[in-house]
């Protein structure tokens, strides 16, 4: 049975409806993405006992919660909002939920401190704090709760994208190092990528896709998740095999292009897409991102070098290519 198990639920609002079905083992890192009004914080909510669910069950390490109050969950949460005490210094805005006796909550607050990379900050005001450094005690004093999970939801939104970077490494250490099983919301794909365990991804308030970041980039099932997780090209599969319905997708790192006239033939591992016409060409640092049309459909492909004809063939490696509905 998994750590943490969403049975069956079911949330209904008046233009959307939240259904939900997964598990999460102990100790697991998932991240939940999903474009706007997917459901993604909605879930976590209702999880954190925010809301309550139409249908369904909630059960931590074999626990039914469903019915728990907010406060008997076992549950801490970090929101994208920053929801410290301005009235209470850094030190005791951590100390807020811990259960230890007083004489040790000193300790244990230096300690997350030190944890979270902020040492010696114990005694400033809160009002002083930058958004990376708020952020860092609102997940301190989260884990100092010691909550069963903790769930995140999109905490470096607000934060600059070199402080994002930052953040979600240390995100990722505080995790390594204390083990909580953690639920982070995030728009990021990149973010999720770089600190998740698991991924799932949300969709209309249905999750549709959940595995690693690997499987669900190298092997998506549809073409929502082949494009979610990343850049890539879908033609309808009746252009590459007559009498074929669906799409076939891949990836730009699959696809190469040649400026010379091919003989197919001697191709037989590569899907050959002749008379495909550059429409634009980036260059990203280790090489250059092409924009192509063939036969009236987008194409991305990667290139070592600049091109030097408008006119070229792309070349795919079979074994890249998905099949998708």
């Amino acid at each position: 049975m998994p750590y943490l198990e969403i049975r069956n639920l079911e949330k209904k609002y008046k233009n959307f409806t939240l259904s939900a079905s997964f598990g999460v083992e102990e100790g697991e890192f998932l991240c939940i993405i999903g474009p706007s009004g997917s459901g993604k914080s909605t879930l976590l909510s209702i999880i954190a006992g925010l809301e309550k669910p139409d249908k369904g069950t909630i059960t931590i390490n074999g626990k039914d919660i469903t019915g728990e109050r907010i406060q008997d969950r076992g549950i801490g949460m970090v929101f994208q909002d920053y929801t410290l005490f301005p009235s209470m210094n850094v030190e005791k805005n951590i100390q807020f939920g811990m259960k230890e006796k007083k004489s040790e909550r000193k300790k244990t607050s230096d300690a997350l401190l030190s944890l979270v990379g902020l040492e010696g900050y114990g005694k400033r005001s809160v009002s002083s704090l930058s958004g990376g450094e708020a952020q860092r005690v609102q997940l301190a004093r989260a884990i100092a709760a010691k909550p069963q999970i903790l769930l995140l939801d999109e905490p470096l939104s607000a934060l600059d994208a070199p402080l994002r970077k930052s953040l979600r490494a240390s995100i990722r250490a505080i995790h390594d190092a204390t083990g909580i099983t953690m639920l982070y919301v995030t728009h990021d794909r990149e973010e999720a990528f770089s600190v998740s365990d698991t991924i799932m991804i949300m969709h209309d308030g249905k999750s549709v896709a959940m595995g690693t970041a690997e499987e669900l980039y190298r092997h998506p099932e549809d073409l929502f998740t082949a494009f979610f997780t990343g850049e890539g090209t879908a033609l309808p599969a009746h252009l590459v095999y007559e009498n074929t319905e669906g799409y076939v997708f891949f990836r730009p790192e699959n696809a190469v292009i040649a400026e010379e006239n091919l003989d197919e033939s001697l191709y037989p591992m590569h899907l050959v897409l002749k008379g495909a016409e550059i429409i634009s060409c980036e260059f990203t640092g280790s090489g250059y991102l092409l924009g192509l049309q063939y036969k009236g459909y987008p194409i991305l492909s990667e290139s070592a070098t600049k091109p030097r004809r408008k006119t070229v063939s792309v070349m795919i490696l079979k074994e890249s290519v998905l099949n998708l509905a």
